[in-house]
């Protein structure tokens, strides 16, 4: 009776819509009638229920076009396959209210794409930098509500309620960056040097250390006490927004802090070196009074 309910509701937004085909509504209700995956890792299956949310959202706005491609990322995630977060391209100056189709890449107005590309960028660079396998409950809700920003952006709609949640949520996404080289001496005694950098980021105008903040740099206290590790190098950095002085200080106020949160760690102060360079070195490149939030980070390298 459940899955004949979908149908019927199904059918009758298709009447509504009058342009969603039969293969979309059975994505849409099969993504709704799938139970909790138990395949996969724990972020795409976390993924999975978190675009099963916005198929139901979609659902109840008669949305079937947008329901149906969150089904499908949904189904593919539950079948414990890879989902990308979708990228965004200029549409053309007089497009409608939807241009093109929804798919990996979507046609959003062009002035709306800066914004977008870069939050994408912030969004990669977390899921790639070990977000997925650390935090998938957090990667996986972050994707999603990044998907579901480019389809509001795409709609043109007045309430961009996804774009205001990635926003809330964008200082957790605290990106780790882990490497480690080995290199041998030209004597018989091999010799081996570490270096693993860390970063953690800040909210704008602000050097407090996060809860986020706060757990990458206890792993990074923790991996200061393992091998030969004699030197922890701070760098703080600033965007391009803001007077060149005034950032100088603020850069390093957030080393000075990151400094304090691994003293607290157990890192002795005095293997310690910390600096502020203010918007030099920025991990996004942008124009000056630019506010990007990649760039307002504390960069952590052990040696």
């Amino acid at each position: 009776m459940k899955t004949t309910k979908y149908i019927l509701t199904a059918v009758a937004g298709v009447a509504l819509s009058g342009c969603t085909s039969f293969s979309a509504i059975h994505d849409v209700n099969t993504m709704r009638a799938t139970g909790v995956s138990t395949v996969g890792t724990p972020f795409t299956r976390a993924l999975a229920e978190e675009y099963r949310v916005q198929v139901n959202d979609e659902v109840a706005e008669v949305e079937w076009t947008d329901a149906s491609w969150f089904a499908r990322k949904g189904l593919q995630a539950s079948r414990g396959e890879a989902v990308l977060a979708v990228d965004v391209t200029a549409a053309p100056a007089r497009a409608g209210v939807r241009y093109g189709t929804l798919g990996p890449v979507v046609q959003i107005p062009a002035d709306r794409v800066p914004e977008l590309s870069a939050a994408h960028g912030r969004l990669v660079a977390f899921l790639d930098g070990v977000g997925r396998d650390r935090q998938p409950v957090l990667a996986a809700h972050a994707q999603a509500t990044y998907d579901c920003w480019v389809e509001e952006e795409w709609e043109k709609e007045a309430d961009i309620a996804c774009r205001t949640e990635f926003l809330r949520i964008q200082s957790q996404l605290v990106i780790v960056q882990t490497t480690t080289t080995s290199t041998s001496s030209t004597t018989s005694t091999a010799g081996t040097a570490k270096q693993t950098p860390f970063q953690v980021f800040f909210d704008f105008d602000r050097s407090n250390i996060s809860d986020g903040a706060a757990t990458i740099l206890k792993q990074a206290a923790d991996s200061s006490k393992q091998g030969n590790i004699t030197r922890v190098n701070l760098t703080g950095h600033t965007d391009s927004s803001g007077r060149d002085d005034y950032n100088q200080g603020l850069s390093e106020r957030r080393a000075e802090a990151v400094k304090q949160e691994l003293i607290k760690d157990g890192v002795p102060s005095s293997e310690i070196i910390s600096t502020g360079v203010g918007k030099a070195g920025q991990l996004v490149p942008t124009a000056d009074g630019i506010r990007e939030p990649q760039n307002r980070r504390t960069e952590i390298i052990l040696q």
